[in-house]
């Protein structure tokens, strides 16, 4: 059995801690009886549905997989024109901006939204493919575009940005990163930033070390919230955050999720709202880029967010016009939302008068459909 010693590893892995290798009596089965059609270029997304188990889960084994030296991670890039895979690479740090397509002759930028997809294979100490078994799939890659020009991508896949919005990712592998002088397209991403109300003023009401002790149970509670609503902190900004979502719905929900939690925390720990929180979401296309030796997001789609919550008081959310007009955060602020401020402002830095909404929510949304309420103007 050539999966002998993969399985032995894995097995290992799962008796020591079972809980973090979900799901692991599956797993082991799928690999006794994998080809090596089916170990190359694992596809985490296809391997779930197979299972039938938790897709985020999966993939979250699988990474630990790959820090254990058990599988070997691809950042594969798909020509935008013919899908053909025009180039691969173990880390990052070998990524370009773009790539040149062999096969149609297509020069593309990489979109880690769309095109740049995450593969596992077994590291070479554990599995040996069959020989000449690269160069087999290279041939019918090649024999499948001469005949219809176009090649087929999954249904589903693990695309960069699903593989770097797992938590996981960013713990195990933080150094993992772009060079210095490359960036990767991102053609949709939402953005929060935070910050506290009047945190100058609690260092001095409270000192330096009560008052940091404070900022730091706040950090753990906005880092929760942030996670279990599909998002993964980016960087802290003094007593600020930035945090991204695959989608504006997961923001919204982390948003609203984020004020209900410090509600309750002031409350439990009695602090007369000594923590409130102001927090601005936008999204949009923006690039990845390397800052100071980690995953970091450039653009004018983060300066807006930045400025946003700049506009917010504290305890409010205040969303941009594309977070308004997305229709799975619509869906996600009705029952809990009972209303929407619409605001006509001028961000510095930002040209042109700026649409913005203060959702205003509470219990009482729950028995009122999602309106506008009223519209004013102000300049920031």
């Amino acid at each position: 059995m050539k999966t002998k010693a993969l399985m032995r590893e894995v097995q290992k892995l799962v008796r020591a801690d079972q809980q973090s290798y979900y799901p692991a009596t599956q797993l082991v089965d799928w690999l006794s009886t994998a080809k090596d059609n089916d170990l190359w270029r694992i596809n985490a997304c296809l391997v779930a549905e197979e299972l039938a188990v938790d897709r985020s889960r999966l993939l979250a084994t699988f990474l630990r997989l790959v820090r254990d030296g058990v599988l070997d991670l691809n950042w594969d890039f798909h020509c935008t024109a013919c899908n053909a895979l025009a180039g691969s690479h173990r880390h990052l740090s070998e990524a370009t901006a773009g790539n040149h397509c062999a096969l149609c002759g297509t020069d593309f930028r990489n979109d880690l939204s769309r095109n740049v997809e995450v593969t596992f294979s077994p590291c070479a100490r554990l599995y040996s493919f069959d020989r000449g078994f690269p160069e087999q799939k290279t041939r019918e890659m090649v024999r499948t575009y001469e005949e219809k020009k176009m090649l087929p991508m999954p249904a589903v896949f693990v695309s960069g940005m699903d593989c770097l919005h797992v938590p996981l990712f960013r713990e195990m592998f933080e150094t993992e990163t772009l060079s210095l002088r490359e960036s990767l397209s991102i053609s949709q991403v939402c953005i929060m930033f935070t910050d506290i109300k009047g945190s100058t003023a609690l260092y001095d009401r409270l000192g330096d070390s009560a008052a940091y002790g404070l900022v730091r149970d706040h950090f753990d509670v906005l880092f929760r919230k942030v996670a279990e609503n599909g998002g993964v902190v980016v960087k802290t900004i003094g007593d600020s955050v930035m945090a991204s979502f695959l989608r504006p719905a997961d923001g919204v929900a982390a948003a609203m999720t984020i004020q209900e939690a410090f509600e309750a925390f002031n409350k439990r720990e009695n602090l007369r709202n000594e923590i409130i929180v102001k927090v601005g979401l936008h999204a949009g296309s923006t690039i990845m880029v390397n800052l100071n030796n980690r995953l970091d997001y450039f653009g004018q789609v983060v300066n807006m967010a930045a400025r946003i919550q700049g506009t917010a008081e504290g305890g409010e959310i205040i969303i941009s016009k594309s977070i308004r007009r997305d229709p799975g955060a619509v869906q996600r602020m009705r029952g809990r939302v009972r209303g929407l401020t619409r605001r006509l402002q001028t961000l510095k830095g930002i040209s042109g008068t700026q649409e913005t909404y203060r959702l205003e929510f509470g219990q009482s949304a729950l028995r009122q459909p999602l309106t506008e309420t009223r519209r004013v103007k102000r300049t920031s």
